[in-house]
This record gives structure tokens, sequence and C-alpha cells, in this order.
């Protein structure tokens, strides 16, 4: 997805806004694009969409994600808490 210059413009005023922590996790792991878990060997089609970012009291950073689930697509997708940016790769 290409962000307009509007979209990128919001996108900088909300990072600003942030802590530094957070502001570095969310410049790396962007909510308009589709993350695989690396530490899922068998890849099969699930991918993770950032929706939110929480700084924990230690300091460090934690998504939360929309999960496709094509394991069980009837199901839709749901809510993943508490990943971390380590465990997350960009998808085709």
């Amino acid at each position: 997805m290409e962000l307009t210059t509007e979209q990128k413009q919001e996108w900088e005023k909300w990072l600003s806004e942030r802590p530094e922590n957070v502001r570095k996790v969310a410049e790396q792991i962007v909510p308009w694009k589709k993350y695989k878990d690396k530490r899922i060997t068998e890849d099969i089609g699930n991918r993770y969409s950032p929706r939110s970012y929480e700084e924990q009291e230690d300091g460090s950073v934690t998504i939360t994600c929309e999960k496709s689930n094509d394991e069980m697509p009837f199901l839709g997708g749901y809510g993943v808490f508490g990943m971390s940016a380590d465990n997350l790769e960009e998808a085709d």
C-alpha cells in the first residue's frame, strides 16, 4: 500500500507524539503492511496486521495485531496481543 501525502503527514504527526521506544518499533513495523511470524517454520499463509503498540513497564514495546486465519477461514481473523517486533518479518 502506498500512503498519500496526507496519510504520511498524519503518520509522522502520530509518531512524533509517541515515546521514543514506541516510535522506533512503529517505524519498523508499520500498520499498512502485513507480516508473518518468524517463529513459525511452516508458512501456511497467516498474516499479521499491526493495530496498536503498547509500552511495557520495563520499556519494551509489544504489538497487538489482527491475525488472518488461513487454517480456519470460516472463523475470520482475530486479535493477537503481546507480539514482539523481533518475531515479525514483512510478508510477500
